[in-house]
């Protein structure tokens, strides 16, 4: 036995290289036989991005892993890629099409190569959909100069576009507005396909009389999203005209950066935009889902003319901490409240007739370590004041509490006796006290209570 072993692994009986690689590749098994439909779903859980085609914004009472919005992108995803499109010619011609759905440019020079391909495969005599027309979703993530002919021409090419998000320039400061010539390709060019248009940065946000032009120009649109606006329209400028957005049921506000140079244009709040849309009860028609990081404390118009048709509302407690008992009975249909929440304290209304479920998110979502005194008093008390606020509220509706335990609240997990405590107490009222992924807080434990139960086990 010994000397088969030997003789098995000595250097004098193995084949060449060459040999050993033809001796490898008939050994392995052959692909199994598979309609293309099949091989495609296979294929795309590899190279696919996701939220190509995720018009509606996320929801904060879904799963907080499943990101499409601002999917994280692993950089192994391009190698895979490229080495699927080696296989055989249809693995190729899959890889390319999935890979066009989702384009996500960071420079110019991307935005370039993108251009001259989708174009050669435009003017190419090749029977089937061009690559453009696969295209659903571009994020442009430029931080310096680039070409507008470019991206022009890159619109020209992708007519089946749902979503368009601008994140050029810097995230914190407002450089630039965004030019006119790719707000009019987008219009030109997508019109009647375009369901999602964002600005996720503050580096090229639009000018008010463009973004009425654009919006004004596409019917189908479901949901707006705006970090801040380069300018509002002067006196001297005269009256704008009205936005009507007829299909809108999202609109998503952020908090406004502050420029490095002080404008009159430029305004800190949402006040000025959120009056413009208060003119006649027609312009948003369709409202469904409202998130205003500021909330406007000078238009209490807009809820008193669009209040009624909302049945999601997001804020900030830091911006809305003492408004909320006036605002929420403007919105007696509302069914969702989501408030971030930080170190503040907030009031609500008395009573709510039809408000069903509650989620507070940490303001922070960055996870932070801090001492346990900082953590009880930044985070535990202040979260605890808003709770006794929500209880003395009288909401006959109300099934689900929910506190997402990521970023500044992850470590309430760790204070087992206090969740325990507020989950009798909203048990009582038949309200499920829930966590970030649905969970009760019933049964949560202390690592450390763990640790002492099997020692004394």
């Amino acid at each position: 036995m010994m000397t088969m072993m030997f003789s098995r692994f000595s250097w004098r009986n193995r084949p060449s290289s060459r040999e050993e690689e033809l001796a490898c590749v008939a050994e392995q098994p052959a692909l199994p036989s598979l309609p293309s439909e099949i091989w495609r779903r296979i294929i795309a859980f590899t190279v696919r991005l996701s939220g190509a085609d995720v018009v509606e914004l996320d929801d904060a009472f879904s799963l907080p892993y499943h990101n499409e919005e601002y999917p994280e992108i692993d950089p192994g995803i391009f190698q895979d890629r490229r080495n699927l499109q080696q296989v055989c010619s249809s693995w190729r011609e899959a890889v390319t099409e999935m890979s066009a759905e989702y384009l996500v440019i960071y420079t110019a020079k991307d935005l370039k190569a993108l251009v001259k391909q989708f174009e050669a495969h435009k003017s190419s005599t090749l029977k089937g959909k061009h690559l453009g027309e696969w295209t659903t979703r571009i994020d442009f993530r430029i931080l310096g100069k680039y070409s507008v002919v470019n991206v022009v021409r890159l619109l020209r090419c992708t007519p089946n576009l749902l979503i368009y998000n601008n994140r050029n320039g810097p995230l914190t400061t407002p450089e630039r507005f965004t030019p006119q010539d790719v707000l009019k390709a987008l219009v030109a060019c997508c019109r009647h396909s375009l369901r999602r248009v964002e600005w996720s940065g503050a580096g090229e946000p639009p000018r008010y009389q463009d973004l009425v032009a654009l919006c004004n120009a596409l019917p189908n649109l479901v949901t707006l999203r705006l970090t801040s606006i380069f300018s509002f329209p002067v006196r001297e400028d005269g009256i704008p005209p009205l936005m009507v957005l007829p299909s809108l049921k999202t609109l998503s506000l952020a908090v406004i950066p502050e420029p490095d140079e002080v404008r009159p244009e430029y305004a800190l709040t949402w006040d000025p935009l959120l009056k413009y849309l208060s003119v006649n009860h027609m312009q948003l028609p369709s409202l469904e889902r409202l998130e205003c990081d500021i909330f406007p404390l000078l238009t209490m118009n807009f809820f008193h003319m669009h209040g009624h048709k909302l049945r999601l509302f997001r804020t900030t407690a830091w911006s809305a901490e003492n408004i909320l008992p006036e605002a929420l009975p403007l919105c007696p249909n509302l069914h969702s409240l989501v408030i971030s929440q930080g170190s503040e304290n907030l009031d609500f209304p008395l009573f709510h007739p039809t408000l069903r479920k509650i989620c507070i998110i940490p303001s922070v979502e960055a996870t932070v370590g801090v001492p346990q005194r900082v953590f009880d008093y930044a985070v535990l008390s202040p979260l605890d004041s808003v709770l006794k606020s929500v209880e003395k509220m009288v909401a006959p509706c109300l099934v689900e509490l929910r506190i997402r335990n990521m970023g500044a609240f992850t470590n309430i997990v760790d204070y087992s006796t206090w969740l325990r405590f507020w989950w009798r107490r909203w048990n009582i009222r038949g309200v499920q006290f829930r966590d970030k992924s649905g969970i009760s807080y019933a049964n949560v434990s202390d690592p450390g209570e763990l640790l002492l139960d099997s020692v004394r086990g």
